[in-house]
């Protein structure tokens, strides 16, 4: 299959949700019993990945927080610019083949990506992570550092390669998924809201560009290889060679998913859409305009044929066809072309309506089940959480039935709950300087924690 250029699309889905209260604790365990109660002016967390394992979150890992901003009394804008912790990253594996979850010899390869978060001391708060190039337009940030875990493809932000073998399944497919941006933002009181109100709506934005995945494996390998044998006999007769690899990869892009499932773009989609819902019908789809295209060729050629050509042609390859006895094995020059020429398309019209048509169906059949339990790659998943903090992520890859090996969130922001200046009491002011460098120590242990601990999840994994 020849393999399409890069399509580059940009899908910026917009959430509103309420901050429900003011309470939540940004303090260390040691200080949350003393300081239960106290609301902080805001807070932000912008998080890269955020991994669960076999239904586990292990958030707890302090290097995976990302950038975790608390600003607990108004005094000054509080900013968090954090670099990616590839070690850490790196050392996440599936309990299953002790195989990374991320790096280079791992599922999930990062590049150009950064972890941005803004507590303002007018009671605002700005989170982003995902792809350093999408901060100006979905933040006005152009200072996010950059970080890699592994080595992404060429022109790719994020590359995903995930298979059947992967997770002891056999090879029956694998799918090497590339993205050439991937962010999310998220911002409460700003932009021209009141950042003083604290029930202001939390708005959140992401970018999704340049999404590919290109399919591979037994399965369709077995698929490409009969279409190739049912098209041999006319192939040799018309010294056409077929375009179709049984050994290649069928290439998809964003665009051929968004047509499998009906829809102009990303925005159409209900939050926390699975993607990979309609790869199969994307794929069926790709192939069978393929084998449209090499239908057209072969009847071209066929059409063409003179007088002179018809003269001598062997048939014997056409015996299959049941054409061989019918024309005889070797045309004669008194032969009418026409004769030939439309028991031809008659044979390769019936070679496609009685072979290949229900190859295709059964394809369709056979990669549904097979994707479903592979991965999910999940859009827009938008999250009101149990203590009022609002979370924007772009992308969520599942491996296994329904992420019941792993689920991984990437690109994350997170704001809120925040109080703003009028909700602090002055009483309050002076206390939190006291406990104030407990707070922020502490803060980025319990960001990544509330929203396990107050029972709150991902938005659902397929629409």
């Amino acid at each position: 299959m020849s393999q399409s250029s890069r399509t580059r699309r940009l899908g910026t889905g917009t959430a509103t949700a309420l901050a429900l209260g003011t309470t939540a604790v940004l303090l260390a365990p040691s200080a949350a019993s003393a300081a239960a109660t106290v609301p902080v002016v805001s807070q932000a967390q912008g998080q890269l990945v955020d991994v669960s394992l076999g239904g586990q979150p292990i958030d707890d890992v302090l290097e995976l927080a990302g950038a975790v901003a608390v600003n607990p009394d108004g005094q000054s804008t509080v900013t968090e610019n954090t670099p990616l912790d590839a070690t850490a990253l790196s050392a996440i594996t599936l309990s299953s083949g002790n195989i990374p979850l991320l790096g280079d010899n791992g599922i999930i390869r990062l590049g150009a990506v950064g972890q941005y978060a803004q507590a303002q001391s007018n009671g605002g708060s700005t989170a982003f992570a995902g792809t350093v190039s999408s901060a100006p337009s979905l933040i006005g940030v152009d200072t996010v550092e950059s970080g890699n875990v592994g080595s992404p493809s060429a022109g790719d932000a994020a590359t995903i390669v995930v298979g059947t073998s992967t997770l002891g399944l056999g090879d029956a497919l694998a799918l090497d998924i590339g993205v050439s941006a991937l962010a999310a933002s998220a911002v409460q009181g700003g932009n021209g809201e009141d950042p003083g109100d604290p029930a202001g709506a939390a708005t959140g934005q992401y970018d999704i560009a340049g999404l590919e995945v290109a399919v591979t494996g037994a399965e369709l390998q077995q698929l490409l290889s009969a279409v190739n044998t049912a098209l041999a006999p006319v192939l040799t007769l018309v010294g056409v060679t077929s375009p179709i690899d049984p050994n290649g990869a069928v290439v998809v892009t964003l665009d051929d998913l968004l047509a499998a499932a009906g829809v102009a773009s990303l925005n159409d989609l209900a939050p926390g859409t699975d993607l990979l819902q309609y790869l199969p019908q994307a794929v069926v789809t790709e192939v069978t305009s393929t084998v449209d295209e090499l239908i057209s060729t072969l009847n071209a050629e066929i059409g063409g044929l003179t007088q002179g050509q018809v003269a001598g042609l062997d048939l014997t390859s056409l015996d299959l066809l049941g054409l061989g006895g019918l024309l005889g094995g070797i045309l004669g020059a008194l032969t009418p072309v026409t004769t030939v020429i439309t028991s031809l398309t008659d044979a390769l019209a019936d070679i496609v309506t009685g072979t290949i048509a229900p190859l295709l169906d059964g394809l369709l059949a056979t990669l549904a089940p097979v994707v479903s339990s592979l991965a999910q790659l999940t859009v827009n998943n938008q999250t009101l959480n149990a203590d009022g903090s609002f979370t924007q992520n772009a992308l969520t890859l599942g491996l296994g039935a329904d992420g019941s090996i792993a689920e991984v969130a990437l690109a994350n922001a997170t704001v809120g709950p925040n109080a703003g200046i009028s909700g602090i009491p002055l009483a309050s002011i002076a206390g939190m300087l006291i406990v104030g460098a407990i707070a922020l120590g502490g803060g980025a242990w319990y960001l990544v924690n509330r929203r396990r601990t107050a029972g709150a999840t991902l938005a659902p994994a397929a629409a």
